[in-house]
């Protein structure tokens, strides 16, 4: 795709053989940041955050404590915990006297309104505990959600036990990005229609060639797994990886968890479908009130949300412009996100990303940048490269995918 225009690169300075003759090394980096600024896909929606420090970088994340978990009582004394929505000890989520009722009916539980009180917390999985309140019990022998409904303190009580949560360590890889300038002293010396000067011109056209790398990069590369036998990380070629893969595997462990992924099995992707991955996304802690979230779609499925416009727009008479286009999303829950529509985007997938979530951080010292290669002959050789890596956090709780759509 051809583009003329060199405005984007305006801002950062005169990039061009006047200056190249006096520098070795030019710091390119403003003329990248244009270049993404300016993206109307994906990567226009990323932000950048901190430079790395090392080509394995790492970032901190913390979890508030559950107050929710599964299991079932058959009697008003004991309450069997199978489990929670996310990791945290019993002793963290029901201290001594917290007050619990069941969060919904299922099988052999006939009402979610009776309530009891935590006498005890016993190993991982027992509570001990009491009727509260003038409540008749309720059987509740079928496994369901437990809420925690208060955890009243008394004036006269010690301090309770520290339950803060250990915060765990995430990583990432960064990835060089490289391309090579080569011009010979004759076609320096050419007077060229709509070139006035090579040097910059083949600077912008590898800058574009790179941000579609990057574009790509960012979606579906796959990282480098540190401790393999065969990797030796400032030596040999190491890549970050993508949002999806990142997404399926927030371990970086080869093994897919896919805890906010959702198959389709082949079927064609539904209104129902895309409200049913957001409160997925919503149960496992994503979409609070910090949250960005935007939906990415490649052309295939643009063209299915856009359908579904034709049965929900009314049409004012006297319009008279035709086609339909559906650029933002209205969820059940009244969530509005914006559709980005992106070239590389696989055709069978959705993803629900969370643009507070995500950065794309260069290395220390090493964003886009041109250094002068050693002269061959009667040619003059450059080369622009940089190290980026995408950092995304709560991967397997605030983000999302609709996989294998028709």
């Amino acid at each position: 795709m051809a583009i003329t225009s060199t405005i984007f690169m305006a801002a950062p300075g005169g990039f061009g053989s006047i200056l190249a003759s006096k520098l070795d090394k030019i710091d390119c980096s403003q003329v990248l940041a244009a270049v993404l600024k300016a993206d109307r896909a994906l990567l226009g929606h990323i932000k950048m955050g901190p430079v790395a420090r090392n080509i394995e970088f790492n970032w901190l994340e913390d979890m508030l404590n559950e107050v929710v978990f599964t299991g079932y009582a058959s009697v008003s004394t004991s309450v069997t915990v199978s489990g929670f929505t996310g990791s945290a000890s019993l002793a963290a989520v029901c201290r001594y006297l917290s007050i619990i009722q069941p969060r919904e009916l299922k099988t052999g539980i006939s009402s979610t309104g009776f309530i009891l009180q935590v006498t005890s917390c016993v190993g991982a999985d027992t509570l001990y505990t009491q009727l509260y309140g003038s409540i008749t019990f309720s059987v509740a022998t079928g496994s369901c959600q437990w809420i925690v409904i208060g955890q009243p303190y008394g004036d006269s009580d010690d301090a309770s036990s520290d339950i803060s949560v250990i915060r765990t360590k995430k990583r990432n890889f960064t990835q060089i990005f490289e391309r090579a300038i080569e011009i010979s002293q004759s076609r320096k010396g050419m007077d060229m229609e709509a070139v006035t000067d090579e040097l910059q011109y083949q600077i912008k056209q590898r800058t574009l060639e790179v941000k579609r790398e990057l574009n790509i990069t960012c979606l579906l590369g796959k990282g480098a797994v540190s401790g393999a036998s065969t990797f030796t990380p400032d030596l040999d070629v190491r890549t970050t990886q993508g949002i999806i893969e990142y997404i399926r595997d927030p371990d970086l462990d080869q093994t897919r968890e896919d805890t906010t992924v959702t198959s389709l099995a082949g079927a064609a992707l539904t209104i129902a479908d895309l409200n049913a991955l957001l409160y997925k996304i919503w149960d496992a802690g994503g979409l609070d009130e910090t949250a960005d979230p935007i939906i990415v779609v490649g052309a295939a499925q643009q063209r299915v949300i856009a359908a579904w416009e034709k049965e929900l727009r009314r049409v004012e008479q006297g319009e008279r412009q035709t086609g339909y286009y559906r650029d933002i999303f209205l969820s059940d829950m009244g969530l509005e996100l914006p559709v980005v529509m992106d070239r590389w985007m696989p055709a069978n997938t959705l993803l629900v990303l969370d643009r507070s979530r995500v950065a794309l951080r260069a290395l220390q010292g090493d964003a886009w940048h041109m250094e002068k290669m050693a002269k061959t002959g009667r040619s003059e050789k450059w080369q622009l490269s940089g190290q980026y890596g995408i950092e995304i956090r709560n991967p397997d709780a605030c983000h999302g995918l609709l996989i294998n759509c028709a």
